[in-house]
């Protein structure tokens, strides 16, 4: 069986699904495209095809939030009622730290009374919600929840304190120092997006239909960057080379007898002993995949306009084919 065959295996469903793959290790380089960007007679998908990241989107935002704290703007610390005095006083007790490991269990946005066909939500939206808390999950620190929530929050926070808005930080201050030049944070129904691949589901009698956007997607700090593989693999090298890199890439500890594998914004697991780096996204017709590896010297790429498979089984094959190789 071919790489590019285990590695897709139960993630490639469809003989036109679109999607852009790309898989670097030793200077062995495999790259694959296939489908079109929106309907069946638009643009071919490329490897410079914007895809929506979903949760990808997140280590971009963390690592903003780093770059304040190296800039003493704020701290790991810092606690979320000082920078939001609106919020209950139970914020008192939730800091950065906690927002960037998911420790903090402030409640999912998601669970919101909503109907399907509700207008979109924005990210200041998510602060109206979360004035209406009355507590969190558990005692901040003490459980590991993954949230989306609290991403936005930090990129609430992000404009907060910088005083700009999301996608002018992100755009300038990140992907412009990484090179990533079509790389864009999206405020739908306003931004321009080039070479933009809208999402996909697939009908009753399998085939493929249109269906890009619903009332939690125009979210920003959860999900709502785009990027490409061209872009990505920049992101990867500069990521790794930057100031940030040890600081995002250390597992979160809650105790001694309890670990999970989340660090700032990304995921870290070892196999045969070794680091590998990674996050899975999954929104309403899209799907993606960032993994890197400095001890294998790997990158790995997926990023599909297809919303019905989960990308966490590429990694899980790819754990496989290292472990066998």
């Amino acid at each position: 069986m071919e790489l590019f065959d285990k590695l897709s295996k139960n993630v490639i469903i469809k003989k036109d699904q679109g999607f852009a793959f790309y898989f670097y290790q030793n200077n062995k380089v495999l790259t694959k495209t296939n489908g079109k960007q929106e309907e069946i007679n638009s643009q071919e998908i490329t490897l410079d095809t914007n895809f929506r990241l979903a949760s990808v989107s997140k280590q971009f935002v963390a690592f903003s939030i780093v770059n304040l704290i190296k800039n003493n703007l704020i701290s790991y610390e810092t606690d979320i009622k000082s920078i939001f005095n609106e919020l209950p006083n139970f914020f008192s007790n939730i800091t950065i730290k906690h927002l960037l490991n998911h420790t903090s269990g402030i409640y999912d946005y998601e669970d919101m009374p909503h109907q399907d066909n509700d207008p979109q939500i924005e990210d200041k939206d998510i602060l109206k919600f979360l004035d209406k808390c009355d507590g969190t999950y558990f005692v901040p620190g003490s459980k590991y929840h993954y949230s989306n929530t609290g991403y936005i929050l930090l990129g609430l926070i992000v404009e907060k304190v910088t005083n700009r808005t999301i996608d002018d930080y992100i755009e300038n201050e990140v992907f412009n120092k990484a090179n990533m030049k079509n790389s864009k944070v999206n405020i739908e129904g306003v931004t321009q997006i080039k070479n933009r691949a809208y999402g996909h589901l697939l009908d009753e009698n399998n085939n493929l239909y249109v269906k890009d956007q619903y009332w939690c997607s125009a979210t920003i700090g959860d999900g709502g960057l785009y990027s490409s593989v061209n872009d990505l693999k920049k992101w990867c090298l500069y990521l790794t080379n930057s100031n940030n890199f040890n600081d995002m890439m250390v597992p979160n500890y809650i105790n001694e007898d309890t670990y999970n594998e989340y660090g700032l914004g990304i995921r870290i697991i070892k196999v045969n002993g070794k680091e590998i780096f990674y996050h899975c996204g999954d929104t309403i017709g899209t799907n993606t995949l960032l993994l890197f590896s400095k001890d294998f010297n790997l990158c790995l790429i997926f990023l599909t306009n297809l919303g019905n498979i989960d990308t966490s089984i590429m990694k899980d094959n790819l754990v496989e084919y290292l472990k066998n190789m």
